[in-house]
């Protein structure tokens, strides 16, 4: 339960993609136990569970080693669970993250599949980095769109060229074509390299036919992930998107600062916390009713001096600084993703 922080329903859920999340006090960040919504779901949660701004429902999914190897679920708006299905795919394969639209679930299945030796492995070697999954470029990659809310039995696929997608950034209806927005990476988990660095593409299948067709465009070769939005427009046509940068190693991940995406203009703008300096995932934080009018929060470690401190920027002027800082009194250590609770 180490991934991401989720709130809804009044409930602080933490969530970490292999088993069930739990659910954190708001008051003192306790915890106060497994939340298997009543009892009804007793596989793994995704990480990136994603909620309709128009009704509130929220909208998850969990993969399986064991058949059924896809589970989507839907959770109400007072986060009870309401549907509860199985999506046929033909492997447990790692789906880190997916997208919804006003009308649709998108699926990506990609070639990285899960390896029993290896599990067994990494739980005999703890000290080991061995991780149970591996590249399978035969088993080939896909997207899958379905209707919101169910029936999977209505699911249809598409295949695109071999990749993996860790993060999707947004998705949305332009008529026939549902508009993905994703970080893109060539390969994972080859047991070689880490490869080239992640991309922003920009994925558009068309539904209008018998069947599916698919178009790839890069709209960054900026190598950055952890991707952020105005979350008042999940699954909504969208403008503003805010990535990390990160370092163009093959043997290293490092985190830098912040990149700003104008999906209207095309343009980017970043900004860079200095040498010896990183970010983790940057959080949007409304200040007006527009979209991406308001403030970019990120913790900012600085190597030097083992210390963090809490970044504030203008989301839609990232290249102009920190608007404030703030010490904090010990390293926040890096993680994956957060949430900002009002």
């Amino acid at each position: 339960s180490n991934v991401s922080v989720y709130h809804h329903a009044g409930r602080l859920l933490s969530l970490g993609e292999v088993g069930l999340p739990y659910e954190i006090s708001t008051t003192d960040l306790s915890t106060i136990g497994v939340h298997d919504f009543g009892g009804r779901i007793t596989g793994n949660v995704t990480a990136h569970p994603k909620i309709d701004p128009a009704t509130g429902y929220l909208h998850f999914f969990g993969y399986e080693f064991a058949e059924p190897f896809l589970m989507y679920y839907v959770a109400d708006a007072s986060g009870a669970l309401v549907h509860a299905e199985g999506v046929g795919v033909g492997a447990s394969t790692m789906i880190h993250d997916f997208a919804i639209t006003d009308r649709d679930v998108v699926f990506w299945e990609m070639p990285v599949l899960f390896d029993l030796e290896l599990a067994v492995q990494m739980v005999s070697e703890p000290a080991s980095d061995v991780m149970p999954f591996v590249w399978t470029p035969s088993y080939g990659s896909r997207i899958g769109i379905m209707p919101l809310g169910g029936p999977a039995s209505e699911i249809r696929w598409v295949e695109i060229d071999n990749c993996y997608v860790f993060h999707g950034v947004n998705a949305f209806r332009d008529g026939d074509d549902v508009v993905i927005d994703v970080c893109r990476l060539a390969k994972v988990f080859d047991g070689s390299s880490l490869g080239p660095p992640p991309a922003l593409h920009r994925w558009r299948v068309n539904t209008a036919g018998a069947s599916l067709t698919f178009a790839d465009e890069v709209l960054s070769d900026r190598p950055a992930d952890l991707p952020n939005i105005d979350r008042r427009h999940v699954g909504r046509e969208y403008r503003h998107s805010w990535r990390v940068e990160v370092t163009d190693s093959p043997d290293t991940v490092d985190l830098l600062g912040v990149v700003h995406y104008d999906a209207r203009t095309g343009r980017e703008q970043r900004w860079d916390p200095g040498a010896g300096r990183g970010s983790g995932e940057w959080l949007f934080v409304p200040r007006g009713d527009g979209e991406g009018d308001g403030f970019l929060l990120s913790y900012v470690y600085d190597a030097a001096t083992d210390r963090s401190e809490l970044v504030v920027l203008d989301a839609q002027d990232v290249r102009a600084g920190p608007l404030a800082t703030v010490p904090l009194p010990q390293r926040v250590p890096y993680g994956f993703h957060a949430a900002f609770v009002v």
